[in-house]
């Protein structure tokens, strides 16, 4: 189980905070002290220098060295008197107080005179060194009292802090596949935490979207798979129901090889989207002349614009690309083939092919029924069409520009379309022309 983040947070904050004060709990006890001995050097040397010109004068008088008036200081067994001793110039003792050194801690200042005489002064710093402890012992005190007034305050400010998290963590632990409506309160959440909330609130509904297109996916593939299926199993039934004459089995033969040929191309365009979704999916990518391929795709679809009564037409000249070449047919195939499903009789369907820059660009044009405003947003939808009866009527398995764009994208190009309600669509590919003397002879 992982370590709690308040009592991190906590753990840290008393660590640094203790390490604050203990160093600011040693520069003060440091000063102090420094204090102190400054204050004791300066009494001490006074009463070196005193004593210092006091000798300087029995010297100059001729006199022998003997304690001069300013020896009153050093009073014999008092406590924390100090002491002094003379000394030549030799270092040879001269003269010095009647009172015992005490015992150490001790503290001494030495002065030297004109004449050579060094004068030494110093007492013991028990008293001092008492005193220092007990403000070493309030100092302390206060600091404790600091670190654990602090604790308490973060402690307050860490529960404050985690609060908003807490709620997040609430809403996040009750929202489910069944329940992604739910949503972080933002308002009672503020600062970093508040983006947070908003950046978990947009990755929700995101969620939201994704799950309710994967249900929408599975009960429309599961409506056309049921379809075909449900023709195959009639028409079996019907078949082995009572003996029938030969033609009569050929035609529900019939009727059960384009059933599974649909259930076929519904399977098959599920796992290329389900590849693609994984990654996959890979492209054989080489060059080749797009116009050729639409040549083949128009050839291919004459039987189909013909049985409509639309006119196909392809115009343009050698448009080199860098592509999968059975990718790029289906492409073309989907495009051209929805747009004759999708015309009026009479009508008609213009492929064009051109080159812009260093893009190849290739517009299939139809004077069909067009497409509904509202429909628009969700043409590359999978499973999605305008007019479900009519696409299903068609033979569309809703599938086909899912995997167009997909297709189109994964060959680093663009797909857009502009339609009229009633008024026919053109569709658009652009994609990375390739370089020129790539084609193949």
């Amino acid at each position: 189980m992982g370590r709690s983040i308040r009592w991190s947070l906590l753990g840290w904050y008393t660590l640094i905070l203790a390490g604050v004060l203990g160093m600011f709990t040693a520069l003060l006890a440091r000063s102090a002290w420094r204090i102190t001995l400054d204050k004791v050097d300066a009494e001490l040397r006074a009463y070196a220098e005193v004593l210092a010109a006091g000798f300087e004068e029995a010297l100059a008088s001729g006199g022998d060295v003997a304690v001069p008036s300013g020896g009153r200081y050093f009073r014999p067994g008092a406590p924390g008197s100090p002491y002094f001793k003379v000394s030549s110039a030799q270092g040879v003792f001269l003269a010095g107080s009647s009172s015992t050194p005490p015992e150490p801690p001790l503290h001494e200042v030495s002065v030297r005179t004109p004449a050579g005489l060094t004068v030494a002064a110093g007492r013991s710093l028990q008293a001092e060194r008492g005193e220092f402890r007990r403000f070493l012992r309030d100092l302390l005190l206060a600091a404790g009292s600091a670190l654990l007034l602090a604790l308490a305050g973060g402690a307050f400010l860490v529960s404050r802090a985690l609060a908003p998290i807490a709620r997040i963590s609430e809403v996040a632990a009750g929202i489910s596949a069944t329940s992604l409506s739910r949503r972080i309160d933002v308002s009672q959440t503020e600062s970093e935490l508040g983006r947070l909330a908003r950046t978990l609130n947009e990755t929700f509904g995101r969620l939201e979207a994704a799950f309710a297109r994967q249900t929408r996916f599975t009960a429309d593939a599961s409506h056309e798979l049921r379809t075909p299926l449900s023709i195959l199993m009639a028409h079996a039934e019907l078949a082995l129901r009572k003996p029938r004459d030969a033609e009569a089995y050929r035609r529900s033969l019939e009727t059960c090889l384009e059933a599974s040929r649909r259930m076929k191309g519904v399977v098959e365009g599920l796992l290329l989207l389900a590849r693609a979704d994984a990654g996959q999916a890979a492209l054989k990518r080489k060059p080749l002349d797009l116009h050729a391929l639409a040549l083949e795709t128009v050839s291919l679809c004459e039987a189909m614009a013909t049985g409509k009564r639309v006119s196909l037409t392809l115009q343009g000249s050698c448009v080199p690309v860098l592509g999968d070449r059975d990718r790029m047919r289906e492409v073309l195939m989907n495009l051209v083939t929805n747009a004759i499903r999708y015309n009026r009789e009479s009508g008609a369907v213009d492929l064009s092919l051109r080159t812009e820059g260093q893009e190849a660009v290739l517009a299939v044009a139809d004077s069909g029924i067009g497409i509904p405003e509202k429909d628009r947003p969700h043409v590359f939808e999978r499973f999605y069409r305008a007019d479900q009866a009519r696409s299903r009527e068609l033979g569309g398995s809703g599938l086909g520009l899912a995997i167009t764009r997909w297709i189109v994208e994964a060959h680093g190009g663009t797909i857009a379309f502009a339609a009229r309600e009633g008024g026919g669509t053109t569709f658009t590919v652009r994609l990375p022309g390739a370089v020129e003397g790539t084609l193949p002879p």
